[in-house]
This record gives C-alpha cells, sequence and structure tokens, in this order.
C-alpha cells in the first residue's frame, strides 16, 4: 500500500454552527438479530485536544445519532455513541471511544448482525496520515487504518459504510477498500490535516431533510455525501478561506476515490442503495403498524424493488436515448413517491 510522510494535524479556529445537545437514548446493550436487513450506527468521536473542540465533536455527534433515532427510525439499541468523557453525558454517550470498546462493539456487531444488515462507523475527531498507519486520534493508543480493515474484515457479507470525518482522513480510503464497503473521507490524503467541517454537514444532511435530490422520501449515503461536499465548499468559500479539506467516496473496490461520485462506472452505486433508516422499521401499536403486517411489508418491499430499479436504470443513462431515459426515470420516480405515500398513510416509517 502507498505510504504517506506524516503530517502533524494544524489548529484552526473554532468552527461555527453547534447544534443544542440532545438525548437519543442509545444502548450499549447488542441489537437483537431478525429475519429483516436493519440498520446499525456506531459514532466514533475522539480525542479532542481542548474543551472547546470536544464540545463541538459532542453536539456534531449527537446531531447525527438524533437524526438516525428520532428521524429516520432507528431504534435505540441499533444505535451506539462512544466519546470522550461518558461520565459527562449519560443519556448520550454509552461508553468511552478507547480502542477496547471499539474493538468489542465492532466486533460484537460482526457477531450479532444478520447477514444483509447495513453498517455504518462514522468517526468524529483529528486524525493523523501515514499511508496504512494513518490514525484517527481517541483516548489511549490510536487505531490505524490497516487495524480498522482488520476489523472490517470480520463483515463477511453486510455492506459497510465507514465514514472518516477527520482531518488527514484520506488515507483510509486506499487501505479501507473493498467490496460490500463504502469509504468515505473528510480529506483527499494525509496531508490535507487542518481541523475538517465535513461532519457538521454530514449530520445536517440527515437532521435537516435537506439532501434527498432524487425526491424518492429518503436520504441515501450518497446523497448525503454530495450534501456534505458542496456545502463544505461554500463554508470555505463564505468565510473567504481556502479550502483545505476535499471529501473523498469509494465504493467500487479499486481504491481511488472520487471526489464527485455519480452511482455509474467508477464510484456511488453502493452508496446510493444504503440507507441510515432500516427497509422495514420496527413499529408498535402505538407508533406505527406492527413489523409482521403484510400490507406494510409489501410496500416496503415494493419501494425497495424501485430502488433497484431506478439504480439499474441510470447504469444505463449514457446508452439511452435522452428522452427515453427521462421518462422512465420520472415514472420510476413517480412510482416510488406514491409507494412511500401510502406507507406514510398507514403510519410507516418513510
Amino acid at each position: 500500500m502507498t505510504r504517506f510522510a506524516r503530517c502533524a494535524p494544524l489548529a484552526v479556529a473554532l468552527v461555527v454552527g453547534l447544534v443544542v445537545a440532545g438525548t437519543p437514548g442509545a444502548s450499549f446493550a447488542a441489537a437483537p438479530r431478525g429475519p429483516s436487513q436493519r440498520s446499525h450506527l456506531v459514532v466514533i468521536v475522539g480525542a479532542a485536544g481542548d474543551d472547546i473542540y470536544a464540545e463541538v465533536f459532542h453536539n456534531w455527534a449527537v446531531q447525527l445519532v438524533e437524526a438516525a433515532t428520532r428521524q429516520l427510525g432507528m431504534a435505540a439499541e441499533q444505535v451506539t455513541y462512544l466519546g470522550v468523557n461518558p461520565e459527562l453525558y449519560p443519556d448520550t454517550m454509552n461508553a468511552e471511544s478507547s480502542r477496547a470498546n471499539v474493538e468489542h462493539t465492532l466486533a460484537r456487531l460482526a457477531d450479532e448482525s444478520s447477514p444483509d444488515d447495513h453498517i455504518f462507523i462514522v468517526l468524529i475527531g483529528h486524525g493523523s496520515g501515514e499511508g496504512e498507519q494513518s490514525k484517527f486520534n481517541i483516548p489511549g493508543r490510536d487505531i490505524s487504518a490497516v487495524e480498522y480493515d482488520a476489523l472490517l474484515d470480520r463483515f463477511v457479507t453486510q455492506e459497510v459504510g465507514f465514514i472518516n470525518t477527520a482531518s488527514a482522513s484520506g488515507d483510509f480510503t486506499t487501505v479501507l477498500a473493498a467490496p460490500n464497503r463504502v469509504i468515505v473521507t473528510a480529506t483527499r490524503d494525509g496531508r490535507q490535516n487542518n481541523q475538517t467541517v465535513f461532519p457538521r454537514f454530514f449530520g445536517e444532511a440527515f437532521a435537516d431533510d435537506v439532501a434527498d435530490l432524487d425526491k424518492d422520501g429518503r436520504t441515501s449515503l450518497l446523497e448525503a455525501y454530495h450534501y456534505a461536499s458542496r456545502e463544505v465548499k461554500r463554508f470555505y468559500e463564505d468565510d473567504g478561506r481556502l479550502l483545505t479539506e476535499t471529501s473523498l467516496l469509494e465504493d467500487n473496490g479499486d481504491g481511488v476515490g472520487s471526489h464527485d461520485p455519480t452511482g455509474g462506472e467508477v464510484d456511488g452505486s453502493l452508496a446510493r442503495l444504503m440507507f441510515f433508516a432500516d427497509p422495514m422499521p420496527a413499529g408498535n401499536a402505538a407508533d406505527g403498524p406492527m413489523a409482521d403486517d403484510p400490507e406494510m411489508r409489501q410496500l416496503y418491499e415494493d419501494q425497495r424493488r424501485l430502488r433497484i430499479r431506478i439504480e439499474e436504470l441510470k447504469q444505463l443513462k449514457d446508452t439511452m436515448d435522452p428522452q427515453l431515459y427521462a421518462a422512465e426515470l420520472e415514472e420510476l420516480l413517480i412510482a416510488l413517491a406514491r409507494k412511500g405515500a401510502e406507507t406514510r398513510a398507514r403510519g410507516g416509517q418513510r
């Protein structure tokens, strides 16, 4: 693997746009196995270096966790938040982001998640770039990119979204690339080592429902990536500063990330089909239809098939007559929107 020279992270001015910390009520208990595909989210906040960054990182993490649990329908046991000083945040943080807890959490998920589950791992904090020995800074001994790769190898069939939003995160792309993985980094390499704002906008994509570009009722990992990348550029332009972070997404296993993935032959096809929300969220008599409701189950299955057909059609865009492509895409999107409306009318998650 390519090795890069070590570049120490640089401190910059405090990032604006804090969100107010809330209470997602996540649990460190293992998520139960089930026959339906489920999504699992692990948010890891690393060592901040000072109290100001600690508050910023914590609020970004809570923004993402709350979006997953309150707006996207993930159950509390499907979300784990590992951070710094958990005793200060007993209602929001599950445990310290130590090496042992990170390894335990990912090993547990690998053992207990179903074969077709989606696993999302989001890193927020500082990092350092050194090729396969690039690191994400946590309390105690850091975990390198090559060590994260070994941890992810335990997810044999599950699709994994690994989102490293830290400074100098770009070197993770080459090291972690593999089939069934989407690798997102806030920077293009280890030399972009200033503090990033990518995590702020990545969480915002889900929390504020602003990234659903195809208007199918859900925000995919690809849409969240595009929104965050676009807003990062706007942030630097509005602040009159030179852009010091160039995000990448890699999901075809070749180890070469794309800054502007389109979902075609290069990168983006897998990310387009990954969502934080479960294909069929669990429900109860109080908040929606039961998960074993056959009509609701059929609605979710219809939506899943329509999304696959949309993705397959997009792969054929360059080989089709533009008018025919636009007409077929519009037909599928309308059908998907109608299924989403039916689902919401029955009290289901979109």
